[in-house]
């Protein structure tokens, strides 16, 4: 009768029918399964089952003999505690050996076995731990070995339902790529045979030969085609079903996608699929078709042959009207979304708690790259620190699960990795194509032993503790509008028509309308302060007053709505001081030209009410570049004295000896409960290479250490985070910050409590050890981590017993399943609060 209730994984018997029946061939760690073993006749006697489960570390998990009466059965149910397994594949072996008499009362003597494999599910279910995940394939030698550095997890191809078992073999999960990068990805993806772009590159040569030919802005396959976007969800749900009994760390839809090539511009898509599905958006919006033609300039006699302008239709707009090219941008922004959220939606329906993103995500620019709108469609990204989109992610869901790239080598690859952890990274994922990491001969290569501190040292808990905090922010938004970059971008390439189209996406990193975007962050960081971006839907609803803020930064908001200009009105009366680098809303949010900016007489007459409008002149657009070379002085003066008179200075003041901000020094602040964590880093371009003359090209002004003193707003009692060390209670510290490493403090009004450990001084092979780690007292910190090591009697550090614990409210418990196999002695376990750094050790014997 269990028949209809348990399934075998995978069965492999000695004799015809014998089985182990188990109710999953996935098992959560939670519980305790009743297995059955099957034999192949109903029989009546006395019998032994002999039970030994293993895992992939050649963990002897159980051992034991359980003697059998049946009686006319053919079914032992025996139970199995999922808590004791630490690895996801598993053994399970079972003899059985039996001595009675049939029905006919013929003798009946049996020996016999059963063998199962079966996967415990990974416990983790949400992504609160920093991930180190190596891209390439290797051997599970290797990839043993690649753990001793800190590398903790993996890449598969998720579309060809391969189980890594280099990486199950290795108890290691991974994330499953190129699910649908034939849909996502499809002007930018690997051929076997050709460029990785060469659909791209033939229909920009099909455009030269006949610019008139709207057939080359056809998208095939259109990410608005309902064949397509039933195909994709089938095939993810089929995907998500095949992985989600091993927990992928997250599912990517496609790698490097976008509606073109990455994020260069482009004319798609004109395919009927996607003018077909842009007409009802476009109707919900303007409501009548004379609206639209009103805006668009146009005279369509039904909403059936409405069609958008091409870039090269708009460029000869002699009135600056681009709605019809700008609406129709904007269009393809809110179908990407769309088919992103159709993927997102599709993986968790089968895996709610999946994380479900893209890798290669690009600046925000074109491509679909609207991040106001990507956010809301995903809950995990791998991007590219390109035109500030971790900050702007960041902004936009803090929720989100962001996973950066490491491609190089050397003191400035060690500095990314700490700056993106920072700025809130929960992993990095390794690009090794020239095998720098380990080699053929299984051994650890240049790359490895270069990385592996910081490695180890990120993943032994710090940034751990920073992902779970929250991260803190100054009053002081900055604009995120697409239209505007949408009208900046066209206005910057109108005096070259027809040269548009040879604009890779690289171009556009250089883009002025980037520039600006960049020059504003470096120099608000600059002044010690951080920000947040607000969208341009964001503050139409009032997330202005909402948030709280004090400054709202516009850096060449050309194109507004009459929403976001009330509401910025609204802001300014209410004692809020606006930042305007160029004149803003002198298109409206569709891409017109106004007779005049609609903030114009605000701006003209320095503001309303109770707050301020100011234009700022010069721009700051060359700010990025000046302040590598010691040009910024001007500009950061007055950036200090705007923000000031505003009412916005650091909370945690990081300075020289004159008291004044340190260019090239970001400080970073999160909270966590009562306790605040501030961490100070040099601040140089993420990308020098890219900034334009030779001079500009190089980071050596910040390649030192940095002399400065850190102001707390009371005296608050410090912790050196990363060197363990109490520092007392104090109101000032003078710290040195080196040039590729962060210092990190712990700051609390109170002392934070003493850690103690509790557990059972002996524990027996086969059974498990309860272990307590908690304070003495209560703790303000509303989220401890603490980082555990379990050492074997050869004085061994046993990772599958080990790793990173979430304590709230400063508790944390473990419970370690001693193997059968493990070896007997002292045994010890060390803990570490990341918070204060205290560490505390126990030992307890195995018999």
């Amino acid at each position: 009768m269990y028949r209809s209730f348990f399934c075998a994984f995978m069965t492999i018997a000695q004799a015809p029918g014998a089985e182990i029946l188990l109710p999953s061939n996935a098992l959560e760690r939670d519980d305790t399964i009743a297995a059955i073993y099957h034999t192949n006749q109903l029989a009546t006697g006395k019998g032994e089952l002999s039970i030994k489960w293993t895992d992939t570390y050649g963990r002897l998990i159980e051992d034991r003999k359980i003697p059998v009466q049946l009686d006319d059965e053919n079914e032992i149910t025996f139970p199995l505690s999922m808590r004791r397994a630490v690895a996801m594949k598993n053994d399970l072996r079972v003899h059985f050996t039996f001595d009675g008499v049939n029905r006919k009362g013929a003798a009946d003597h049996r020996d016999e076995e059963a063998h199962v494999t079966f996967i415990a599910k990974p416990p983790d279910r949400q992504w609160w731990d920093y991930l180190i995940i190596m891209w390439q394939r290797h051997t599970a030698a290797q990839v043993a070995a690649l753990k001793q550095v800190g590398i903790s997890g993996g890449e598969s191809v998720g579309r060809n339902k391969d189980i890594p078992d280099f990486l199950l073999n290795n108890n290691l999960r991974w994330y499953s790529e190129n699910i649908s990068t034939d849909f996502y990805s499809e002007y930018h993806r690997y051929f076997p045979d050709r460029p990785v772009s060469w659909k791209f590159a033939a229909a920009k040569e099909q455009y030269k030969k006949d610019p008139t030919n709207k057939e080359i802005f056809k998208r095939h396959p259109s990410l608005s085609d309902p064949v397509w976007l039933a195909k994709i969800h089938d095939r993810l749900v089929e995907a998500a079903k095949f992985y989600s009994p091993y927990r992928p760390i997250f599912y990517s839809l496609g790698d490097e996608t976008g509606i073109a090539d990455l994020a260069a511009p482009w004319d798609f898509d004109f395919s009927d699929e996607s003018l077909n599905a842009m007409r009802p958006w476009l109707r919900q919006r303007y409501g009548t078709l004379r609206a639209l033609n009103d805006q668009w300039g146009s005279n369509f006699t039904s909403w059936e042959i409405v069609t958008p302008l091409t870039t090269d239709e708009a460029m000869k707009q002699s009135e600056d009207n681009f709605s019809a090219w700008s609406d129709f941008k904007e269009w393809m922004d809110v179908a990407f979304a769309s088919a992103l959220k159709m993927g997102t939606d599709a993986i968790r329906s089968v895996d709610p708690d999946a994380h479900v993103g893209i890798g290669g995500g690009q600046m925000p620019s074109w491509g679909g790259y609207d991040y106001s709108r990507i956010t809301k469609a995903l809950t995990a990204i791998e991007p590219y620190d390109i035109g500030n989109n971790i900050e702007i992610i960041r902004s936009f869901n803090p929720n989100m699960a962001v996973a950066t790239t490491s491609f190089r080598t050397g003191p400035w690859e060690q500095h990314r990795v700490w700056y993106e952890m920072l700025h809130g990274n929960r992993g990095l994922v390794i690009w090794d194509d020239k095998a720098e990491f380990i080699g053929a001969d299984n051994k650890l290569g240049p790359r490895a032993r270069e990385v592996e501190p910081y490695y180890k040292e990120l993943r032994s808990g710090i940034a751990t503790q920073l992902i779970n905090s929250k991260r803190l922010s100054d009053p002081i938004a900055i604009h995120y509008s697409q239209p505007s970059m949408r009208v900046e971008w066209l206005l910057e390439v109108r005096p070259n028509p027809g040269k548009w189209m040879s604009r890779g996406a690289g171009a556009e990193r250089s883009a002025n309308f980037v520039r600006l975007r960049e020059s504003y962050c470096r120099l608000i960081e600059d002044e010690g302060l951080q920000y947040k971006f607000v969208s341009y839907g964001q503050l139409e609803e009032g997330e202005l007053i909402a948030g709280g803020y004090k400054v709202l930064v516009l850096p060449r908001s050309t194109a507004l709505s009459a929403r976001e200009v009330v509401a910025i009105r609204d802001f300014v009366a209410r004692g809020g001081t606006v930042l305007a680098d160029g004149m803003p809303g002198a298109f409206d949010e569709h891409g017109k030209r106004l007779p005049t900016p609609q903030l114009a007489d605000l701006f003209e007459s320095g503001g309303a009410g109770k707050g301020k409008a100011v234009l700022i002149k010069p721009s700051m657009l060359n700010y990025h570049q000046d302040r590598l070379v010691s040009k910024e002085e001007a500009a950061h003066q007055m950036m200090g004295g705007l923000l000031k008179a505003a009412g916005v200075t650091p909370s945690y003041a990081v300075t020289d000896a004159a008291g004044k901000p340190i260019v090239g020094l970001e400080t970073h602040t999160f909270q966590n409960g009562g306790v605040t964590i501030a961490a100070v880093m040099t601040n140089p371009q993420l990308r020098v290479d890219e900034l334009g003359p030779p001079e500009f090209k190089s980071n050596d002004r910040f390649a030192k250490a940095f002399n400065a003193r850190l102001t707390l707003p009371v005296e608050m009692f410090v912790y050196d985070m990363r060197s363990g060390k109490a520092l007392g209670k104090k109101r000032e510290l003078n710290i040195v910050v080196q040039p590729y490493e962060p210092t990190v403090f712990t700051l609390s009004a109170m002392a934070l409590p003493d850690l103690e450990i509790s557990l059972a001084s002996r524990v027996a092979r086969g059974g498990d050890l309860q272990a307590g780690f908690h304070l003495a007292t209560s703790s303000p910190a509303a989220e401890h981590v603490m980082h555990a090591e379990v050492v074997d009697p050869s004085g061994k550090v046993v990772d599958y017993y080990s790793g990173n614990l979430l304590a709230p409210n400063g508790i944390a418990s473990k419970v370690i399943p001693i193997a059968w196999s493990d070896a007997p002695g002292k045994w010890q376990i060390k803990v570490r609060d990341v918070l204060t750094g205290m560490t505390k050790s126990a030992e307890f014997e195995v018999y």
